[in-house]
C-alpha cells in the first residue's frame, strides 16, 4: 500500500464534482492498495467524518498508521477492514443525512462528467442518476445468456 497525491486516485472527479467543499481535495490522499489508488478524503469544513473499506484488516491497520498524524485525518479507528477517521457516523441517519455528514452536495455540479465510485472508497454510491446510461444494443445483437453456470473454482473434467 502507499499514499499518493490526490490527483492520482480513480475517483478523483467524483469526490470533486460531489464536494461541497473541493478546497477539502488539498489535504486528500491517494491510496494505492494493488493497483487503484482511491481517495481518502479528509474530515473539515462541511465534511464531519470519512472512512474507507479495505480488502484485509493487515491493510486497514497499515492505512491507519499512514494517515496518523496527517491533517483531518484525526480521531483514527481501525474495525475489522475499515478504517475510519472524524466523528463517528450515527446509526440511525437518512440517507439525505448521511450525505451531508460527508459534506457531499445533493447534486453534482453541472457540466462535469460523472461516474459511480469504485467499491471500497466508503463512498457509497449514493445513485444520484449520474451513470452515463449503456450504449442500447441494436435488436437481435443480444448476448446469448449462458446455459450453464459453473463455480470459478471449480473445473470441469475430461
Amino acid at each position: 500500500m502507499r499514499l499518493l497525491p490526490a490527483t492520482a486516485a480513480y475517483d478523483y472527479e467524483y469526490w470533486e464534482v460531489r464536494l461541497v467543499n473541493p478546497s477539502l481535495l488539498l489535504g486528500a490522499v491517494a491510496v494505492a492498495l494493488h493497483r487503484l489508488p482511491l481517495l481518502a478524503v479528509p474530515a473539515g469544513a462541511d465534511r464531519r467524518g470519512g472512512s474507507m473499506d479495505m480488502a484485509d484488516p493487515v491493510f486497514a491497520q497499515a492505512l491507519a498508521c499512514a494517515l496518523r498524524g496527517q491533517s483531518g485525518f484525526d480521531r483514527l479507528t481501525v474495525s475489522d477492514k475499515v478504517v475510519r477517521w472524524g466523528e463517528p457516523v450515527p446509526e440511525d441517519l437518512s440517507p439525505d443525512a448521511r450525505r451531508r455528514f460527508q459534506g457531499l452536495r445533493e447534486e453534482p455540479r453541472l457540466g462535469t462528467c460523472c461516474k459511480r465510485p469504485p467499491v471500497g472508497h466508503g463512498g457509497h454510491d449514493l445513485d444520484v442518476g449520474c451513470w452515463p446510461p449503456a450504449p442500447e444494443s441494436p435488436p437481435g445483437r443480444q448476448p446469448t445468456p449462458p446455459q450453464v453456470v459453473v463455480e470459478a473454482d471449480v473445473a470441469l473434467a475430461p
